[in-house]
């Protein structure tokens, strides 16, 4: 793929013109949905604030290009044949540009609790049966409770299923777990990885756990070959070889309302951009409160907003190690978990408060992806140190959002708190790597604040709306809305959150914009892409680069060399 990226000037180039679509918010699910509409001849304009497409998808650089993070691109579900994800991307062209490599069939993620370790497998079987060996003085128990989540989410009981949603699937996850009598330890192997949608247990309906679990089991978790930037730079390159236009730098202000209808955007500075149609791939509580406005809100909407509550926020911890884990047998993906009290300590955060010791997911892209040619040097690994944290600014120390202005990075109280939550993490880390802190040679750390910063999400949230019962299946947000021409994507809509989902769901709403059903279409072999138009990737293809179509990229990536046989 070209490796230019010539600065855009705002205003010359898109000032009075009208555009099909203006899609707002370059995530996962804003650049699918630009992607598929482009593909099917819209005019298609995607505008992000931040100067990096791709959302959480998004990674960064450190240490002189030396070090390579992913921001939120940990592993992903349903990526094998068949799977959503490849089916999003087929009908796009790009199962051979963005490849998934299959985490660790025989355990893919690694769940240490006080006294237990456990190795997540594939398949719901497999899975029963680890945890009856794990726990074999609660077969019965466990048998009831996988068969019940089993026949929520895997529909292998079609007939058994109605009555298992309505008698414990809109129940809290630990209500069901109660009533099989299964201990602590137990319960909080299942719930260990539950990080990956940041809600507490006692109030996450088990249908929620059962699907969430579902996603894994199915088929197992996999990794984007090159990093969670592929994503976007290739979704990128489809809209910008087939008529559309990706701008980077270019904050949405406003979603401009005209006799009942979306006609376009004002983007920070004052242009105006005119649109047949507008998505709000942004959050979905500052689509409506900020860029739309109370005046075309119905009141039911309101009341909606009004009690609206966001998924717990992320502290995520970046390190660099001196060392290649692979060489150790370190698993590439673990949850690690302090205490089995797992929902006290979302208690506790819920509370505004952050205990001692905190729970950390831990990622290793060096291990994930071991051709990788941005993540490292030779020798050395790079990790993703996950935990959540108090969404409230106070908390913090921050008196006004980064979203509205505020600084907060020169704040001592808040680099205080900062540093000590970078502590707790690396101490849970050390469950699990011993040495960490020795074999550090970089470490730097992001909050709820910097995840606002930089996504404008409301509190921080990394996954949208909280997945309460009034919030999922036939009540959670449509993609099409109340004001005709616009459109919404990404995490709070019907389609849910996660990479997987996003992507999936960018692709429903632009069938719901061509008023078609493209996932039909594409299940059926449709492949809207012209491959041929595609940028040819070439063996310097650097996909960050890509990713920033509004930036001059004034230092050379230093690269990893290529595993050899």
């Amino acid at each position: 793929m070209t490796q230019t990226a010539t600065p855009r000037t705002p205003g010359l180039e898109g000032e009075n013109e009208t555009w099909d679509a203006v899609v707002v918010g370059a995530g996962p699910g804003g650049l699918t949905c630009g992607a598929y509409l482009a593909a099917n001849g819209k005019k298609v304009l995607v505008l992000e604030a931040n100067q990096v497409v791709g959302g959480s998808t998004q990674v960064f650089r450190r240490a002189g290009n030396k070090f390579e993070f992913d921001v939120g691109t940990h592993y992903v579900g349903e990526c094998g044949p068949g799977g959503r994800m490849q089916t999003a991307l087929s009908g796009l062209a790009l199962t051979e540009r963005i490849t998934w490599l299959r985490q660790r069939p025989e355990g893919h993620c690694q769940i240490m609790i006080p006294g237990t370790t456990f190795q997540t497998p594939t398949g719901w079987d497999t899975y029963l049966d680890r945890l009856v060996a794990a726990f074999p003085e609660e077969e019965s128990g466990l048998r009831r409770c996988v068969t019940i989540m089993r026949t929520i989410a895997a529909g292998e009981r079609p007939l058994l299923r109605p009555f298992a949603l309505l008698r414990w699937g809109v129940r809290p996850i630990t209500t069901l777990m109660a009533a099989c009598g299964l201990s602590a330890d137990a319960q909080a192997v299942i719930l260990a990885e539950n990080g990956d949608y940041t809600w507490p247990p006692h109030r996450t309906p088990t249908a929620m756990h059962a699907g969430f679990l579902h996603h894994y089991l199915q088929a197992g978790a996999y990794y984007p070959r090159g990093g969670g930037q592929v994503i976007g730079a290739h979704l990128t390159d489809v809209i910008s070889t087939h008529g559309g236009q990706v701008r980077t730098k270019a904050r949405v202000e406003q979603i401009l309302i005209e006799d009942g209808r979306a006609v376009g955007v004002r983007v920070r500075g004052g242009e105006e951009i005119r649109s047949e149609v507008v998505v709000s791939a942004a959050d979905f509580k500052k689509t409506w409160v900020e860029l739309v406005g109370d005046e075309h809100l119905t009141r039911r909407l309101r009341r909606k907003l009004k009690d609206l509550e966001m998924t717990l926020p992320m502290f995520a911890v970046y390190v660099a190690l001196d060392v290649d884990l692979r060489e150790r047998d370190t698993p590439p993906l673990a949850w690690v978990w302090p205490t089995n009290d797992v929902d006290g300590y979302y208690r506790e955060v819920s509370a505004g408060r952050c205990p001692e010791r905190m729970p950390v997911g831990i990622s290793c892209p060096t291990a994930k992806d071991p051709e990788g040619t941005h993540s490292a040097p030779a020798g050395y690994s790079t990790l993703e140190l996950v935990s959540w944290a108090p969404r409230e600014h106070a908390f913090w120390n921050v008196k006004t959002g980064p979203a509205d202005g505020g600084s907060y990075r020169r704040d001592e109280r808040y680099l205080q708190l900062k540093e000590e939550l970078t502590q707790r993490v690396l101490d849970t880390a050390e469950l699990l790597i011993p040495d960490i802190r020795e074999r550090m040679v970089f470490c730097e750390a992001s909050t709820p604040i910097t995840q606002e910063r930089f996504t404008l999400s409301t509190d921080g949230t990394c996954y949208g709306i909280a997945p309460l019962l009034k919030n999922l299946g036939p009540f959670r947000p449509r993609v099409t809305t109340h004001i005709p021409g616009l459109f919404l994507a990404g995490g709070s809509t019907e389609h849910m959150f996660g990479i997987n989902a996003t992507i999936y769901g960018g692709m429903g709403t632009a069938g719901a914009v061509l008023g078609r059903d493209l996932f039909q279409e594409v299940r059926d072999g449709a492949v809207f892409v012209d491959e041929a138009r595609l940028t040819p990737v070439t063996h310097d293809f650097d996909p960050l680069l890509a990713s920033k179509p509004s930036s001059v990229i004034r230092r050379p990536v230093r690269r990893r060399p290529r595993a050899t046989a």
